[in-house]
């Protein structure tokens, strides 16, 4: 929630939405993405009701925020919270970050079919714990991300997943770190799966692609023989990847500040060219922005972040307790969630609860949403 008077600085996504809200109403339009949208329409707003607070001085009311994966500052306090939640459930020790890529040829697959772009963290679940099993002999738990977007929000799919083990680093091959996976057993597994995956949908005719079919498997045998990349990196600790993999859990695929300017129907942004290494314009129409941020919102109740292998909800919660002992470490209560309050405060400097006098003001009631 955040208080009517605190003053907050332009938000250009609710500002596209509004220009772009006769192409939200066209019905080819995916109705979860279209509630997402007007959801953060509605952020701060009394249509989505209000709360009142007051103390012996004073009295304010405040409206209620939406939690829509689509609304910058809902996610980006989303991002806190799960971040403060895995902090304390994770046991401190090595962990190691794989990132599952494949070749741009198969984006646009991907992007046609989202029904088999969810099932990439599966895919790279499984190649990381058989090859655990396997090679190592140990489980080892997997909490993989899917990343569907990049700076230009165009669909590039690919997994983020941390890893934890017994024995990531063995003693013996101290002096590199990355000795407890082989890159290319790894890539290979996740390779043919994907292939695997793609290939099924195809002959069972649940494949959308402009390309006829003969021309598919033409292309699919041509991937399969490719080198694809798969970057292992290691950590001493969870805070570097919980960090990273938040920005990608909650927040939106674009971040407020990136906005440069809406005008006259269209959108320009800045991206970091990665390769040149500099700031780089992208504009194009707000029908198209919308499309473009539309492919990386999740589908209602769908979980961005999954917990595989060890990490798996039953089976942490049976050997949570022995992994924290082993790491001589005491397992940390969850964390209550943080007051909405202290957002407000982080962003104006000041807590909205305190009146003129310094008095806190205390919850009164609740006031039902009204109607735009």
């Amino acid at each position: 929630m955040a208080s009517t008077k605190t003053k907050i600085k332009k938000n250009w996504l609710q500002t596209i939405l509004v220009e772009g809200r006769q192409h939200l109403e066209n019905p080819g339009f995916d109705p979860d993405v279209r509630h997402s949208f007007l959801r953060a329409l509605e952020c701060r707003t009394p249509a989505l009701g209000r709360r009142v607070y007051a103390s012996e001085n004073a009295e304010a009311v405040f409206c209620n925020t939406c939690k829509s994966p689509a609304c910058t500052v809902c996610g980006h306090w989303a991002t806190i919270q799960w971040q403060r939640e895995r902090w304390c459930a994770l046991p401190e020790g090595p962990y190691k970050g794989i990132t599952f890529t494949m070749p741009d040829t198969l984006w646009p697959l991907f992007a046609a079919n989202p029904h088999l772009t969810r099932e990439l963290p599966r895919i790279a679940t499984s190649a990381t714990t058989i090859y655990g099993k396997v090679y190592k002999g140990l489980d080892v738990g997997v909490m993989p991300i899917l990343h569907t977007f990049n700076g230009k929000l165009e669909f590039n799919s690919h997994v983020h997943a941390l890893v934890f083990a017994k024995d990531l680093q063995e003693p013996s091959q101290s002096r590199d770190a990355r000795s407890f996976f082989r890159k290319d057993l790894i890539m290979q597994s996740w390779k043919k799966f994907v292939i695997a995956l793609l290939r099924s949908a195809l002959r069972a005719g649940r494949l959308v692609s402009t390309l006829p079919k003969g021309e598919l498997e033409h292309l699919l045998r041509r991937e399969e023989c490719r080198w694809w990349n798969v970057h292992i990196q290691c950590f001493k600790g969870k805070e570097h990847f919980l960090r990273y993999a938040g920005r990608y859990a909650r927040r939106p695929p674009i971040a407020n500040r990136r906005i440069q300017s809406v005008s006259n129907g269209l959108v320009s942004f800045w991206y970091t060219d990665k390769r040149l290494k500099r700031r780089q314009i992208v504009v194009c129409t707000v029908a198209e922005f919308i499309d473009r941020w539309a492919q990386h919102i999740p589908k209602r109740y769908r979980h961005a972040v999954r917990h595989c292998g060890i990490f798996a909800s039953r089976r942490w919660n049976r050997v949570a307790e022995a992994a924290f002992l082993l790491s001589g470490q005491i397992r940390r209560p969850r964390p209550k969630r943080l007051p909405w309050n202290l957002s407000v405060r982080r962003l104006s400097g000041r807590d909205p609860l305190i009146d003129n006098k310094g008095c806190r003001m205390r919850f009164v009631k609740h006031l039902s949403p009204v109607a735009a």
